[in-house]
């Protein structure tokens, strides 16, 4: 019977992939970025670090400071990289990730890295958005408290590994709140199932704060209810936000569909005698509470995006290497439906990544950041990666095409007459926003009145997986008249 070990083994093969894992992963290389989010997140880090305006006094999203803090400082450390730095960041974790890996689990650390970047196409995972960030960092946290509770000759050792452990829970919480869902049970069987849980446990929990306190002690420092603004704030946009029933529905459909793609791995992963028949080594049962406790968490934003189920994939890439390195134990027939899903989706991503590059390349960043020269410019609907790609200044600290809709609901118009009534200097909307009626009337008559339009681009649209359409890239750019 063919196994992942003989398969492995074969020179053409490897071959075969390696061409087109080059391929894959260059058309995420030649992009500026290749998901939304990551160029949100990057444009509040630059306001943290460049303008030292805390999260969210310059423009408002609802992850947590610390994603702000971890991609306003990579923004910052590759500046002259115009190209490729997310998926840079990407095959960095990755990378962190499976040397992890390979300490715990004794996994092969190539292995673990390609299943993770090949793999985890149908996941996004090369985009660098926050579930790559996420999946690492919740790993070094187990690698840190298992450290930790392993050190028993030297006490001191031991405390500095959990208090550690601690910290960078607290801080890492703090790139989603979902880690802490994910985390939950691999980190009490870790600090329980050991001697002295109760130290254990009161060491981790004294990191973490510690964590937390470093964290959020420039809002403590500015002081008038500035902490409390910001979890106002995430409070209000999360009620607003939370997703409607049928959404709901979709993100179940979603994951339980992705789930039966890799069935096959995970009926051999839970069919093994160490799992259950028997007594399983500890290491073992953490990666099996680990993949359980990141199900759930996939499912919690209620909202059926690819990207959230990146979160028990890694786990269970680390249950696959497990078992294609046991010869005999997973027949290459139980991967077939995984790759199947990952030549579908790989090609899918490598079209969506030539047609965003094809897009891009027909706008003029460099005109378009002359002609605002540091002035705001208010965004009503437009992509905001534009404010990212030419360093434009938010007139509004909703910046996120439909977070005022979101907010503001049937009030939004009236939000948009409020900011025109400031007199930005600039205003940016969908491409012929006014004749589609993507922009309310009322609005389109002040741009009429006071505002001349400087810059227009119409992109290709073209049918894609992507979450970036092309033609969300489309805009006009209106300045205001003397």
């Amino acid at each position: 019977m063919l196994n992942l070990q003989n398969i492995f083994k074969n020179k053409i093969f490897i071959s075969i992939i390696a061409l087109c894992s080059i391929f894959y992963i260059s058309s995420y290389l030649i992009l500026p970025f290749a998901t939304a989010d990551t160029t949100f997140y990057t444009l509040i880090g630059r306001g943290l670090l460049q303008d030292h305006m805390l999260p969210y006094q310059y423009v408002f999203d609802h992850k947590p400071f610390g994603v702000y803090v971890l991609y306003g400082v990579w923004d910052a450390l590759t500046a002259q990289l115009p190209i490729g730095k997310f998926t840079v960041l990407a095959l960095l974790c990755l990378a962190a990730f499976a040397a992890m890996a390979r300490n715990i689990w004794h996994t092969r650390w190539l292995w673990v890295f390609g299943v993770l970047a090949l793999l985890g196409a149908p996941f996004e995972l090369l985009a660098g958005n926050t579930e790559t960030l996420l999946i690492t960092t919740e790993l070094a946290v187990l690698w840190l408290a298992r450290k930790g509770i392993r050190a028993t000759i030297q006490p001191t050792t031991r405390i500095l590994w959990l208090l550690a452990a601690g910290v960078t829970f607290g801080l890492t919480v703090n790139i989603n709140y979902l880690e802490g869902v994910c985390l939950f049970l691999p980190v009490y069987f870790v600090l329980l199932a050991n001697t002295r849980p109760v130290l254990n446990i009161s060491l981790f929990a004294i990191g973490t704060c510690g964590g937390l306190a470093a964290l959020f002690a420039p809002y403590l420092i500015q002081g008038h209810h500035a902490l409390a603004d910001y979890f106002t704030q995430q409070h209000q946009f999360l009620h607003a936000y939370s997703a409607k029933l049928s959404k709901r529905i979709k993100a179940v459909l979603l994951l339980a569909a992705y789930l039966a793609v890799f069935s096959p791995i995970l009926i051999k992963w839970f069919g093994q005698k160490s799992i259950l028949k028997t007594a399983p080594a500890p290491d073992t049962t953490l990666l099996t509470l680990w993949f359980i406790s990141s199900v759930p968490a996939a499912l919690l934003s209620g909202h059926a995006f690819s990207h959230y189920s990146g979160l028990w994939f890694a786990p269970l890439s680390i249950m696959l290497v497990l078992l294609a390195q046991q010869k005999g134990t997973l027949p290459i027939g139980a991967l077939v439906p995984a790759c199947a899903l990952t030549l579908f989706s790989g090609g899918q991503e490598i079209r969506a990544n030539l047609a965003l590059h094809q897009n891009l390349e027909k706008i003029d960043y460099a005109q378009i950041a002359n002609m605002a020269a540091g002035q705001k410019v208010l965004n009503i609907r437009a992509h905001h990666a534009h404010f990212y790609m030419a360093n434009l200044i938010s007139a509004d600290r909703y910046l996120f095409r439909d977070h005022i809709d979101i907010v503001f609901k049937k009030q939004a118009v009236q939000h948009y007459l409020d900011d025109l009534a400031q007199h930005p200097a600039f205003v940016m909307l969908p491409y012929a926003g006014c004749q589609t009626g993507a922009i309310e009337q009322p609005v389109c008559a002040v741009l009429q009145n006071h505002y001349q339009q400087v810059y227009a681009v119409r992109t290709v649209h073209k049918k894609t997986r992507h979450k970036i359409d092309a033609s969300d890239l489309s805009f006009e750019l209106y300045k205001l008249q003397n």
